[in-house]
């Protein structure tokens, strides 16, 4: 998963998924199109209020994750 972000302003510029297709890549691309549509800043989108199953999986999915992972690196692309 890559994130593209403005480093000046933290807007979310786009978002790159690939993965199996067990993997809910269509769910998170809606997630990202979603962000991008409304303008929202990376921060914003590491902090989206998303449904989890708690004995299946962990309360951050990917798409958090890659949103903080660029917060904290700084960086204009993160792949995750």
């Amino acid at each position: 998963m890559a994130v593209t972000g403005d480093p000046d302003s933290g807007r979310l510029l786009g978002a790159q998924l690939v993965g199996h297709r067990d993997a809910a890549v269509a769910t998170r691309v809606d997630i990202f199109a979603a962000a991008l549509h409304h303008g929202a800043r990376v921060a914003e989108v590491a902090e989206m209020d998303l449904s989890y199953t708690p004995p299946l999986g962990s309360p951050w999915d990917a798409v958090q994750l890659a949103a903080q992972r660029w917060e904290i690196l700084g960086a204009t692309t993160m792949f995750v």
